[in-house]
């Protein structure tokens, strides 16, 4: 039996399926990469500038109560007191609220649906 020239044979047509569903996939999976990697170099550079913010907010505040205590060392110990406490506060609450934000984030630009 003789092939029809405009019509490969199924084997071909298979292979040729097979091998556009790969690229697909391969390009979902870098959408899905480059997504996810801009979101978070984004959000690096806004918690960089966060960090710059709040060591110049901390300084101020230091120097403020120690002019205001009259001693600029205890000033500083009173923001070290506060940060301490911070630092417990995530410590005990990490999970709920760092943790849980921060999957449900990554997920959410992973599934992200591209369709609409």
């Amino acid at each position: 039996m003789e092939q029809n020239k405009t019509n490969p044979p199924i084997i071909e047509q298979i292979k040729e399926f097979i091998e556009t569903k790969i690229r697909l996939y391969k390009y979902i999976a870098i959408d899905k990469t480059t997504t996810i990697a801009s979101s978070v170099i984004a959000y690096a550079i806004i918690a960089v500038l966060g960090l710059f913010i709040l060591m110049f907010a901390t300084i101020t505040l230091a120097l403020a109560l120690g002019s205001l205590i009259g001693s600029y060392w205890a000033g500083f110990g009173i923001v070290t007191l506060i940060f301490i406490i911070l630092a417990v506060l995530v410590l005990v609450l990490k999970a709920k609220y760092i943790e849980a934000p921060l999957i449900e984030f990554f997920i959410s630009k992973f599934f992200k649906d591209n369709s609409k």
